[in-house]
C-alpha cells in the first residue's frame, strides 16, 4: 500500500484537530446572509425611500431626511446636484458595487445615482479650505 498518497489527508486532519477554535470561528458569518447567496450576500435592512434634505458640494453629499449623509459617485454628482430638498429618493443595494458605492439612490424613473455612507448630520469638511 502507497502511504504517501494518504499524508495530505492525515495533515489536514492534524492541523483541523490543532487548532479546532480557529476553524469553527472562520465558518461563522460576520452578518446575516441572505439564503441560497454565494456571493456579496450581507443583507443591510434598507428603508424603502427617504426626503432629501440637502445636496452640497455640487452633488458631492446628499443628506437625507434621517440625518445620513451620502458621498454620491462622481459620474453622477450632476444627476444629484439637480435634487432638491423634499425629493424623494429610494434606497437599494447595489449588486456589483465599485469602490464602495454599495447604494443606489433613486429619484423618479432616470435620475440614478451611486453612494455610499459618509456620515451622520452634515457632510465631511474639505481637507484644503477653498477661497
Amino acid at each position: 500500500m502507497n502511504i504517501v498518497r494518504f499524508i495530505p489527508g492525515l495533515v489536514a486532519a492534524a492541523l483541523v484537530l490543532a487548532f479546532p477554535a480557529r476553524s469553527a470561528a472562520q465558518g461563522q458569518p460576520v452578518a446575516p446572509q441572505l439564503p441560497g447567496c454565494t456571493w456579496n450576500c450581507y443583507s443591510v435592512v434598507l428603508p424603502y425611500g427617504l426626503y432629501v434634505r440637502e445636496v452640497t458640494d455640487g452633488g458631492s453629499y446628499v443628506t437625507l431626511e434621517d440625518g445620513s449623509v451620502w458621498e454620491i459617485r462622481m459620474p453622477q454628482r450632476p444627476v444629484a446636484s439637480s435634487w432638491v430638498p423634499g425629493d424623494f429618493v429610494q434606497l437599494t443595494n447595489i449588486a456589483a458595487p465599485v469602490d464602495q458605492f454599495e447604494i443606489l439612490l433613486a429619484h423618479g424613473d432616470y435620475d440614478r445615482a451611486e453612494a455610499r455612507l459618509a456620515g451622520r448630520d452634515r457632510p465631511p469638511q474639505p481637507e484644503f479650505p477653498q477661497e
